[in-house]
């Protein structure tokens, strides 16, 4: 059976098409910036060990650790590095050199990983005012999704909204009153009181 989506797909897999995937992009711009394929051979070979040094070492840690945190991925930032230094330079890299790279390597994944977690974080909180927002726009009152956001108003509250909630909430009366009224009369919401 094919995997619809990456976070159902094995997690070695997901990495080894991540290292594929980011080789061929960085050999298309290698050729883009440096205008020959010699350039476009020593880029994909360059960030294909920087990829696979940083998946294989962003998972060694989180099946060691047993977690997925900001810590793996400085780890791994770090190492892919060190990795992609010592290619290019070989055992000529000079500490400063190494250091900058381990350290703005791991500055990049701890950025991505922090920028990742907050939309997850936005995204599973958008989730839970999907009626209330399908309501909302239904009614023309989509300006007061801040509202219900700020209020905590949550899907599973409208069965249970009176008029005092929404005035907390700063919701004029009339828009109170539509959306009293949609909320007795839509049969979903009757429903699950």
């Amino acid at each position: 059976m094919v995997s619809s989506s990456p976070k159902e797909m094995n997690p070695t897999l997901y990495k080894l098409i991540e290292i594929v995937f980011g080789a061929v992009l960085v050999g298309i711009a290698g050729m883009v910036i440096g205008g020959q394929a010699q350039y476009a051979r020593m880029w994909t070979r360059d960030y294909s060990a920087f990829f696979a040094a940083l998946c294989g070492i962003e998972s060694a840690m989180s099946a060691i650790r047993g977690k997925d945190d900001i810590t793996n991925h400085l780890v791994s930032g770090s190492g892919a590095g060190l990795a992609l230094s010592f290619l290019r330079q070989g055992f000529k890299l000079r500490p400063a050199h190494a250091l900058s790279s381990v350290a703005v390597f791991a500055v990049i994944q701890a950025t991505i990983y922090k920028v990742k977690e907050t939309i997850k974080s936005r995204n599973a909180q958008d989730a839970l005012y999907t009626e209330a927002r399908a309501m909302l726009s239904m009614l023309g009152l989509e300006e007061y999704e801040k509202n219900f956001k700020k209020g905590r108003l949550t899907d599973p509250t409208l069965p249970l909204l009176t008029d005092r909630e929404l005035r907390e909430v700063n919701i004029p009366p009339g828009a109170r009153l539509l959306i009293l009224d949609h909320i007795k009369r839509y049969p979903k919401m009757v429903n699950r009181k």
